[in-house]
């Protein structure tokens, strides 16, 4: 088995030890309600990337690198998003408390089809902000891509190989290289952005106690 991918399952057997089940307001303490907004942003996305991660690792073993590669960018997407918690709350001097709350807020209940709701963060933001620290967070990010959406290398690069002398192509899996390397890039990058999603959330629960320091008690 492709030791990424033991690491991978490593980690999402510890996060599945150790998702929560619960946040109470009154445990929290304070007036703000930005504590409680982001604690279930990212308590909710720790399930959501425990399910992705998981199902990851599956199809990655399974040889069925398409989906794996779709579910690796996924997780991407999940670890950006709360390093993007992580980084408002370790900056939270440079926002006024309201525009903070309003950070955490769309965070938690951003949407983009429904007026009602705030709007909801672009991914693509956030992930620029990610990588000003990790640059290589954008180039595996769009290696995922180029796997994940329906060009060649998601498709034809998968899933074909062209006889160029009898102008026949055969279909199938496993018929070239690419799957190869592509299941290895994949397992690679999916442990490195749970190794980054972990980090992100212990930030968060050190940090949290000297915020709620910081606010108006109940």
């Amino acid at each position: 088995m492709n030791t990424d991918i033991e690491e991978a399952r490593r980690r999402v057997d510890n996060f599945r030890a150790h998702l929560p089940s619960s946040i109470s307001v009154a445990d929290l303490g304070v007036r703000s309600k930005s504590p409680y907004h982001l604690l279930a942003a990212r308590e909710a996305m720790s399930w959501r990337t425990e399910e992705l991660a998981r199902c990851a690792c599956d199809m990655l073993e399974r040889d069925d690198i398409a989906a794996g590669i779709l579910l690796t960018r996924a997780v991407a997407e999940s670890t950006v998003f709360v390093w993007r918690l992580k980084e408002l709350l370790e900056d939270r001097q440079r926002y006024t408390a309201d525009d903070l709350q309003d950070k955490f807020e769309r965070m938690l209940l951003g949407w983009k089809n429904d007026p009602e709701f705030p709007q909801a963060f672009n991914i693509q933001t956030m992930i620029d902000h990610m990588a000003r620290k990790i640059p290589e967070v954008r180039t595996r990010y769009d290696q995922l891509s180029g796997f994940a959406h329906p060009n060649w290398s998601g498709v034809l690069g998968l899933f074909s190989v062209t006889d160029r002398t009898t102008y026949t192509t055969q279909f199938g899996r496993g018929l070239r290289r690419t799957p190869a390397a592509a299941k290895e890039q994949a397992a690679s990058t999916l442990n490195a952005f749970l190794e980054l999603f972990e980090h992100a959330c212990n930030s968060i629960s050190d940090e949290l106690p000297n915020y709620l320091r910081e606010l108006e008690p109940f």
